[in-house]
């Protein structure tokens, strides 16, 4: 007799209950972890990048977050948006020079251990950034952000203004006023049913970003792939779109008066085949922050340095050089 219809999602709940997580990620389901971090590394070995990996305390959340640590100088922090990791910055991170590059896994992704976004998702992204920097000894720094990363980038540079030097937004910021997330991210938003819809074949994430595969590294394409089957993925992933989305829109979103109290200076790379929305979301968005650039490349989607790594480290190390006053 065959297996009842729903037996591997029965077996991947009964494995996911199971599975015990040490916040510095040593208990994880070692087979999908050892993926990963294989994946990982034959990404950063095809930049060629030295790297260290770096354990910091987050007191505020009860984890400890992982960075990949490259070069020496001053410290330029990067912050993935929602599905990606550390080291999805690869290809950006081998065109920057003279810098302390700090690429953090977000709680729930890479191998920083999950966080229920349930429980506040602002104050988990101030919390977050405040301990990181608290960890690594920086009082202030510059940020390279994405999507999500972006979203928290904002929200830290309201709420501690100090410690944000300027940051360089690539993609669409999550949520902000203008933007409309695709209709398939909306639907795993809903509680029970994003658990069926996320078990659904899809396209791969860089097509769903509007990123031409062709363009990409394979080795970036799998390490997309491993990291989605690490343990803490869906859970995080789900929470976060639980929290941040409904099928209609946005639940949590970052407007135009909010943008207009941003004083940090700021790098929009922008592509118009973002698909939370092109380049006339992005000239409004540039149009309401007081200190702003905007790079705008048509033929890029929400992760440009995808398709652009080097146009993208230009205009990031011309604007460290000399950010907009």
């Amino acid at each position: 007799m065959g297996k009842p219809t729903g037996w591997p999602s029965l077996l991947q709940a009964v494995r996911m209950t199971v599975i015990s997580r040490s916040w510095d990620g040593g208990e994880l389901n070692m087979g999908a972890r050892e993926e990963f971090e294989a994946a990982e590394q034959k990404l950063l070995a095809e930049f060629g990048l030295d790297y260290k990996v770096k354990w910091v305390e987050v007191p505020s959340l009860g984890i400890k977050a992982r960075i990949l640590e490259v070069g020496e100088g001053e410290p330029l922090v990067f912050v993935h948006g929602g599905a990606a990791f550390a080291a999805s910055w690869a290809q950006l991170m081998a065109r920057l020079k003279h810098r302390r590059l700090l690429a953090v896994d977000r709680p729930g992704f890479g191998l920083t251990p999950y966080v229920d976004h349930h429980r506040g998702l602002r104050q988990m992204a101030k919390a977050f950034l405040d301990d990181v920097l608290d960890g690594l000894g920086l009082d202030r720094a510059d940020f390279v952000v994405n999507s999500m990363g972006g979203l928290w980038a904002f929200w830290f540079s309201l709420d501690k203004p100090d410690r944000v030097a300027s940051m360089a937004q690539l993609g669409s910021p999550a949520l902000v006023e203008g933007t409309m997330p695709p209709f398939p991210m909306r639907l795993l938003s809903v509680p029970g049913l994003n658990r069926v819809v996320y078990r659904l074949p899809s396209p791969p994430v860089l097509e769903l970003m509007g990123e031409d595969p062709a363009k990409a590294p394979r080795a970036l394409t799998q390490a997309f792939e491993a990291a989605r089957k690490m343990p803490d993925f869906e859970p995080a992933w789900l929470s976060l779109l639980e929290v941040c989305l409904r099928v209609g829109g946005i639940r949590v979103g970052f407007n135009t008066e909010d943008l207009a109290r941003v004083q940090t200076p700021t790098l929009l790379i922008w592509g118009n085949r973002d698909p939370f929305g092109g380049l006339q979301v992005a000239r409004l968005v540039a149009a309401a922050l007081p200190h702003c650039r905007l790079v705008e490349l048509p033929e890029e989607g929400h992760l440009p340095w995808v398709g652009d790594a080097e146009r993208c480290a230009t205009e990031i190390e011309a604007f460290l050089s000399a950010p907009v006053s």
